[in-house]
């Protein structure tokens, strides 16, 4: 039998392959492609503002911590000076005439190296008397006021947040040699690490506590000096670290305006009521030798550096007696130039050069004839740096005394 296929076929019959998988129609192509396009630029706008967030977010976070900006402005313009000078006086021990000596003494000294006094008056520091009591014998009991030195250094701390070095020399005391700066006297890692006595005992002349053998010069924040009895508290730096300042490489993390933890932790301490009024014989000298013997954390942080280098005794004092130097064997030589500098300044006595002259148990200098002649001697070698006068203005008058 046969059969045949139809002649016409139905225009509803299945595609042919070249049909399937021709392309689309270039419409829907075009829509699927600005699609994507659309995502694409949605997700870049998201990921620009949150680089953008990021970077304003960091931006207002350096310029408002502890005012960066404006300090370093203000370090460019000199307003945040590197050191300050605490002076410490007492109207009602000495006269006007010698504290205006002693401020013109640290005024000359100050301008020729850009730095900044802070002066004030022990007794605008009596806050703390409150807790005078009488003891077993019906006596009142109080402490001295050369204690004030330290709420007073505290003061100058927050009112420079951001200066470094804090100087506080006694008004019974002159600066001699003002060719010396502090920074390189004093202060520099290189000429600090030669001047610190190691393994030295802090109590002279031989107590069981000493200084560390081995210390960074860059960690030490307090810097005192010995005579051949005891440490002396007439002269001495205190000193921040720039990861306590909030605006060294470290953040800050101790609050704003340069939190100064070792200096005010010091301070505190040096000034606690248990040690006003314990009645050491040496008032607040007795409470620092206390304190770098049995805090270790104060041990850790201090440098003792020769007599001679920060406090001269006068020769009326006896400082240039043989007694006071150290003898050795003339033909040996300093192994180092740490060793050489310490045996040129062990002495303790005032020598031409010197940087300062401490007139060591004179209590009031005016009041004892000996010690205001000595005195009077050592301020005439100060002379060559008199700041010049200054004119007054016409219609003005004379110019006002120095306070």
């Amino acid at each position: 039998m046969h059969f045949s296929l139809p002649s016409t076929v139905s225009t509803t019959s299945s595609p042919q392959l070249s049909e399937k998988w021709a392309p689309k129609s270039t419409s829907s192509t075009s829509s699927r492609t600005g699609y994507f396009t659309y995502v694409l630029k949605r997700r870049r706008r998201v990921l620009y503002l949150l680089i953008f967030s990021i970077l304003f977010t960091l931006a207002y976070l350096r310029w408002n911590d502890d005012e960066y900006t404006s300090h370093r402005a203000a370090v460019a313009k000199g307003a945040a000076p590197s050191v300050v000078l605490v002076v410490a006086l007492d109207k009602n021990a000495v006269s006007s005439a010698y504290s205006k000596r002693i401020l013109e003494n640290r005024k000359r000294y100050a301008e020729k190296w850009g730095y900044e006094i802070f002066a004030r008056d022990l007794g605008d520091y009596e806050a703390g008397n409150e807790y005078q009591f009488k003891d077993g014998a019906g006596k009142l009991r109080h402490y001295l006021k050369s204690y004030n030195k330290l709420p007073l250094i505290r003061e100058a701390m927050s009112n420079y947040p951001y200066t470094k070095t804090f100087w506080f020399l006694s008004s019974d005391s002159l600066i001699i040699n003002m060719d010396l700066d502090l920074e390189t006297h004093i202060l520099s890692k290189n000429r600090l690490g030669n001047l610190m006595l190691r393994d030295h005992s802090v109590i002279p002349p031989e107590s069981i506590i000493k200084t560390f053998k081995r210390q960074n010069p860059d960690d030490i924040q307090l810097i005192i000096t010995q005579d051949t009895k005891s440490v002396k508290s007439d002269s001495f730096i205190i000193r921040r670290r720039k990861d306590e300042m909030g605006w060294g490489k470290k953040k800050n993390r101790g609050g704003k305006k340069g939190a100064t933890m070792f200096g005010y932790y010091l301070l505190d301490l040096w000034f606690d009521p248990l040690y006003r009024f314990y009645h050491f014989k040496e008032a607040e000298t007795s409470a620092l030798e206390h304190l770098i013997q049995w805090h270790p954390t104060v041990l850790a942080k201090l440098a003792i550096i020769p007599q001679r280098i920060m406090m001269s005794y006068p020769v009326a004092a006896g400082g240039n007696s043989p007694a006071n130097k150290k003898k050795g064997d003339k033909n040996a030589s300093p192994k180092n130039e740490g060793e050489e500098i310490r045996a040129r300044y062990a002495g303790t006595g005032f020598e031409s050069g010197d940087f300062v002259v401490h007139f060591e148990k004179c209590g009031d200098v005016e009041k004892n004839k000996a010690c205001m002649k000595e005195f009077e001697r050592y301020w005439k070698m100060t002379e060559k740096y008199k700041r010049p006068e200054k004119k007054a203005s016409k219609g003005k008058g004379k110019e006002k005394p120095i306070a």
